[in-house]
């Protein structure tokens, strides 16, 4: 990639997050640090942006969760209605946890015929609000931060399910080493989620992409279907189209 489309990708994340990471962008454009430092401090000098530690930021930064937690709710939106093209009626789906999951569950239309099996508490009480969706919530003992449940009740129940698409929230993706999480027993019922479906798909906002967490839960061709709200061409997206997976 040449410099000029480098730098247009850099500005664009900005635009989006108001924040660059120096590592990520490394791994997403496949250029050294000392290249992304050059276009950093080129890109300040022009005033363009603020080079801080470890990336860049805005030059009217200002760090506010309730911004954050706004434009990510409207991305995840665009995240699940593209998720919409793949449930198609009378199909079983495995729906986990996640901010995006629970979007797209609240998208559903309601008089699709569906049967949802979910350990995602938040889901199965918006499973309730649809009479023509069979829901059901696997039982086992309740992860607070996740408002989840996990553990052998769980994976048993996942043993005796064999789902048309599992559509799996992530707190990190990446090319070279697939789909990671921060908690080991999360990781633990992903993995018999996976092995119970047809198909994975995996809703993911991209700032998610080419991060990693401590626990492996499955590798990249594993995945059927990333889903991000950017346009699957987009150059974050090549290294997954790459490994063969359908960019949605």
């Amino acid at each position: 990639m040449i410099k000029a489309e480098r730098q247009k990708y850099i500005l664009d994340e900005l635009n989006l997050y108001e924040k660059v990471k120096s590592s990520r962008l490394c791994d997403i454009l496949r250029v050294s640090e000392d290249t992304i430092r050059r276009d950093l401090i080129e890109l300040e000098n022009s005033g363009h942006l603020k080079k801080v530690h470890g990336g860049a930021i805005t030059i009217n930064f200002i760090p506010s969760f309730k911004k954050r937690e706004v434009l990510e709710i409207q991305l995840k939106n665009e995240i699940a209605r593209k998720a919409l093209g793949l449930i198609e009626e009378n199909q079983v789906l495995i729906i986990d946890g996640g901010t995006s999951n629970l979007q797209l569950v609240n998208m559903l239309p309601k008089n699709t015929k569906l049967t949802i099996f979910t350990n995602s508490i938040p889901v199965a009480s918006k499973l309730c609000e649809n009479g023509d969706i069979d829901g059901v919530l696997l039982g086992g003992s309740i992860l607070s931060k996740g408002h989840s449940t996990i553990g052998y009740h769980s994976i048993q129940a996942l043993h005796e399910i064999h789902a048309d698409l599992c559509i799996m929230g992530i707190t990190s993706i990446d090319s070279q080493y697939g789909l990671t999480e921060a908690h080991r027993e999360e990781t633990m019922i992903k993995k018999e989620m996976i092995k119970s479906s047809n198909k994975v798909a995996s809703l993911v906002i991209s700032q998610k992409l080419m991060t990693r967490q401590p626990y492996s839960v499955c590798n990249i061709d594993s995945l059927d279907y990333l889903i991000t709200e950017l346009d699957p061409d987009h150059q974050s997206l090549r290294p997954f189209k790459e490994k063969g997976v359908k960019i949605i």
